[in-house]
């Protein structure tokens, strides 16, 4: 069964040592920057033409982007350009002018161009372009983080808050569509969280609704793929930054880059220290037959996130068709909450009989380290490549929390019955080792024709060790609680390999894909006797079909299907208990993996690009759904039993969604960009004898306007209608953010960005849940309003000669980039 495996690892191996030994060059793109390579040879002799002029052009217009010299062995690169539609012009004296339309998204290799004769001269003209916030292609929307004010000085929940089409909740729980994506860094999985993320590390964030076969099936509402920022420009560069809060959250960061000739070196560093005040209530109606008690629950404390990130690394760009790009990341952190909480036990009459006070705090410290290698050739075939790369995560963490409660009577005076009091502490660690490998080939057969595939493999293992201990107090002593502790242990191999075909004619596209994976878990709880599972998933199909219609006046139709699938994440089926005054939760080993049918028809016009539309219908069937549902029990807590309202994971009988998503970006004025993303969506869900359904609604809306004196002013708006439950629903939701950024200095390279988070204080979250024999109420509110003051300061030169100065000599690499600074 792990056959699969074994011959991804293979292929990498193969494809590494086979395209090293033949030496032709490449590079791998980071965020939205893409490259387009090429060599230029006399069409008689057919030897390389050096020395040549090639100028890199608009389009749109035809003015001059870049320019540079062909190479000793007639190489040339353009690097660190903004994908779309350019024109290659080439001259030098005896041959003719040469023009080649080149369209590039990531990279594009142009092959072998062969020269005949004379050429004019070419004036050159410096164009200044800039990336806008938002964009929009038929399969995918990218956004980009450099337009984003409001999260400056955050994490990637934060930048995740301001892309239209997401939604994150009050606990950072992300959804696209009303439903669960696939969260990539770099397009491969981490152990990193969002929360771990800086903000400023991020370049782009990709939003992939409906993935086609070459893409992971995991992910019910498709992907995300966090794209960090990784230099290129020639020279020295760099950028320091430092930002405080309201809440005496404070931030400080440096991103370093070094490039001469065929060596890149990049260097980033930041420190973040958040702080999050939250309160917590909790209000529940307890039916016993005909008894009727109330409970009123609350807590107040406070959430900080204290840690440290740190990458580095280096692009070697062997020749023009080869890179090798390896780097490694470090995280390190302390997350603590901490909380005083409060219990009112209540009559029938909802007069208060009892008060319980005390603690409930935890501590979490972790390391994390990732490690990735990742070759790229590109071939002398245009379009043709082969990349190949190893990702490798490592972390371990330490836990430790403390719980108490003491209840007293309306006097004051301490009671121990009904309630008995409870005194317990946790001591825990636990490590997760994460390894990503694949391969993929892909090959032009046509003009419009092109064959993908590829290979890989994830590994991860997961072990969590956690030991509780509660106070007896008839005998003073503490007592190992084996009802909150656990020994677990957890592993799983995902196995994938795909294929891909492309076509068209005329105006009419097709991709048709086929992905096969295959899946292995297995866990254990080394302290319980028996408790232990080992499930083989037997390879499933995961078929992709993409159609695609364009009309005159840039505009088309897409109609798409795919399978997708959902697994259930590690601490779901991890089957310890998580108690909370009168709460728990625990996982479900007994999970299965959710699968889905995914169909869109997509409709895509822009209107003399100051205008684009996209919008979309889309249904998704989804079977043995995974979602949360809720139980009246009692457990056996410290020796005594205590009802609690008990919440776990289940596979529901089905979910269906159908709804319509509209995007329209407006670019009002030349200064002024407006866009607004609305979700509309009829959602059903049925699980254990329950039936649930409901409209809903979601709505973003971001502007961004240049204002004089060099200022630009951000707003963004979301608003989130009520969510449909199982057993109840979640009231609606909206916030507003504003930020303005100054720029000073002549080259406007250093910056003064001032944020005010949900200017209203609106974000909070409130539920409601109902089972046999309670009805809950649930609130809380983290300080979400939040002032940022962020400096920034920017550095260095786009000159790809400024070691060389004080060497003499020529190394090669030119300039890949043009124009000075960043």
């Amino acid at each position: 069964m792990r056959k699969l495996g074994l011959l991804i690892w293979s292929m990498i191996v193969l494809a590494g040592t086979g395209a090293m030994a033949q030496q032709q060059p490449q590079q791998q793109n980071g965020g939205q920057q893409a490259e387009i390579l090429g060599k230029l040879i006399d069409n008689q002799t057919g030897k390389p033409v050096e020395y040549a002029s090639v100028a890199l052009l608009k389009a749109a217009d035809s003015s001059v982007v870049t320019g540079m010299l062909s190479k000793g062995n007639g190489d040339f690169d353009f690097r660190n350009i903004t994908p779309g539609k350019y024109i290659l012009k080439i001259y030098f004296i005896g041959y003719e002018t040469f023009f080649k339309a080149v369209t590039v998204r990531q990279s594009s290799d142009v092959g072998n161009i062969r020269l005949k004769t004379t050429a004019t001269a070419l004036k050159g003209v410096e164009v200044v372009g800039e990336k806008p916030a938002f964009t929009m292609e038929i399969d995918k929307r990218v956004f980009n983080v450099e337009k984003n004010l409001s999260s400056m000085g955050g994490t990637a929940t934060d930048v995740l808050r301001q892309v239209p089409s997401v939604n994150v909740d009050i606990d950072g729980n992300v959804s696209v569509r009303n439903g669960s994506p696939t969260i990539f860094i770099d397009g491969r999985p981490s152990t990193l969280t969002l929360d771990q993320i800086p903000a400023d590390a991020i370049a782009s964030v990709e939003v992939v609704t409906n993935p086609s076969a070459k893409y992971d099936a995991e992910g019910m509402s498709g992907i995300l793929n966090i794209v960090l920022k990784k230099n290129r420009k020639a020279g020295i560069n760099g950028l320091i930054q430092a930002g405080y809060s309201s809440t005496k959250s404070s931030n400080a960061g440096v991103d370093l880059n070094a490039r001469q000739g065929k060596i890149n070196v990049f260097l980033n560093y930041s420190l973040r220290d958040r702080r999050s005040p939250m309160k917590q209530h909790m209000f529940r109606k307890n039916i016993d037959g005909n008894d009727i008690t109330y409970m009123d629950q609350y807590q107040d404390g406070e959430f900080g996130r204290r840690f440290q990130n740190g990458r580095f690394g280096f692009d070697w760009f062997i020749d023009n068709r080869n890179t090798l790009t390896i780097s490694q990341g470090i995280t390190a952190g302390d997350f603590n909450n901490l909380n005083t909480q409060e219990i009112f036990d209540l009559n029938s009459n909802k007069e208060r009989t009892q008060r319980g006070y005390g603690r409930n705090d935890s501590k979490h410290n972790f390391r994390n380290y990732a490690t990735q290698v990742g070759y790229k050739r590109t071939f002398s075939k245009e379009g043709q490549e082969l990349t190949a790369d190893v990702t490798y995560n490592k972390a371990n963490n330490r836990n430790n929390n403390d719980y108490s409660l003491q209840y007293f009577d309306m006097a004051g005076q301490p009671s121990n019955t009904p309630n008995q009091p409870e005194l317990r502490y946790g001591k825990g660690n636990g490590g997760t080792t994460y390894l990503t490998a694949q391969v993929d080939f892909v090959t032009p057969l046509s003009e419009k024709s092109k064959l993908e595939a590829g290979l890989r493999s994830n590994n991860r293992k997961f072990n969590n060790l956690l030991n509780t201990y509660g106070k007896d107090f008839a005998t003073g002593e503490y007592q190992y609680d084996s009802s909150l502790s656990n020994n677990y242990r957890y592993k799983e191999q995902i196995n994938a390999a795909y294929v891909s075909y492309t076509n068209g004619f005329g105006n009419f596209g097709f991709q048709t894909g086929l992905r096969a994976e295959q899946s292995f878990y297995s866990g254990e709880m080394l302290n319980v006797k028996g408790a232990a599972y080992e499930i083989d998933y037997p390879i499933s199909l995961f078929p992709s079909v993409f159609l695609t219609q364009k009309f005159e006046g840039d505009h088309e139709l897409q109609l798409n299907y795919s399978r997708r699938i959902q697994r259930p994440w590690f601490r779901d089926l991890l089957p310890n208990i998580e108690y909370n005054a009168n709460s728990a939760r625990r996982g479900n080993p007994t999970l299965t993996p959710e699968f889905t049918n995914s169909f869109e028809l997509s409709y895509m016009k822009d209107f003399n690009r100051k205008m684009n539309v996209l919008a979309s219908v889309y249904f998704r069937n989804t079977n043995n759904a995974i979602t949360n549902f809720y139980v009246d029990t009692t457990l056996v807590l410290d020796g005594q039993e205590r009802k609690v309202l008990l919440n776990y994971p289940i596979n529901a009988d089905r979910r269906n969604s159908y709804g319509a998503e509209l995007t329209v970006r407006n670019q009002i004025t030349k200064g002024w960009d407006i866009t607004t993303n609305v979700n509309m969506a009829q959602t059903s869900v049925s699980a254990q004898d329950l039936d649930n359904s409901g409209f809903v609604w979601f709505g973003k809306i971001n502007s961004n306007t240049k204002l004089p004196w060099n200022l630009t002013l951000q707003v963004t708006g979301e608003y989130e209608s009520r969510q449909i439950l199982p057993q109840g629903e979640e009231a609606p939701e909206y916030q507003i953010d504003m930020a303005v950024k100054r720029d000073f200095l002549k080259k406007k390279n250093l910056s003064v960005t001032v944020g005010l988070n949900d200017i209203f204080n609106t974000d909070r979250d409130l539920s409601w849940t109902t089972t046999n024999f309670s009805e809950s109420e649930r609130y809380r509110k983290r300080v979400s309003r939040e002032l940022r003051v962020n400096v920034s300061w920017r550095f260095g030169k786009m000159d790809a000669k400024i070691f060389k100065k004080k060497r003499g000599g020529d190394e090669g690499g030119g300039d890949m980039g043009g124009g000075d600074g960043f």
